[in-house]
């Protein structure tokens, strides 16, 4: 379904791209130069069509988005691998402490049976000593 609703906005924005250029061709076919005027650099490029300035534009901003876009999902893929080396190493972990041998001693309500020492009470902890001076 939303192939569909995707497939019809685009119809959408190309058919209003063409219809605007139709309209406006005489504007979008004048000449346009572009000039750059520092003070130790004059440049002037050679006039070329509004529409070819305007798709130029375009393109090298598509082309810079996608770089940013490829230069993130790398950057992506590099943290998902660190992560799942992370989660190996966690669940071997986890597996090696399940094999462990259980103990034979029994638990009461108090404690452990058979002479095992009771865990030891906590202490308060200790007030700080003040100096007087």
């Amino acid at each position: 379904m939303m192939n569909y609703v995707k497939v019809i906005l685009v119809s959408a924005a190309v058919a209003l791209a063409v219809i605007f250029m139709i309209q406006n061709i005489e504007p979008l076919s004048a000449p346009l130069s572009i000039r750059l005027n520092l003070f130790f650099f004059n440049f002037e490029s050679t006039p070329y069509p509004t529409y070819l300035v305007i798709m130029l534009a375009f393109f090298i901003g598509l082309l810079g988005a996608s770089l940013v876009g490829i230069v993130e999902r790398m950057r992506l893929r590099r943290e998902i691998k660190l992560k799942q080396k992370e989660i190996d190493r966690q669940s071997a972990e986890v597996n090696s402490l399940r094999n462990l041998p259980l103990t034979d001693e029994k638990l009461t309500q108090n404690g452990p049976e058979h002479g095992a020492p009771a865990p030891a009470e906590p202490q308060p902890p200790a007030e700080p000593e003040h100096k007087v001076e």
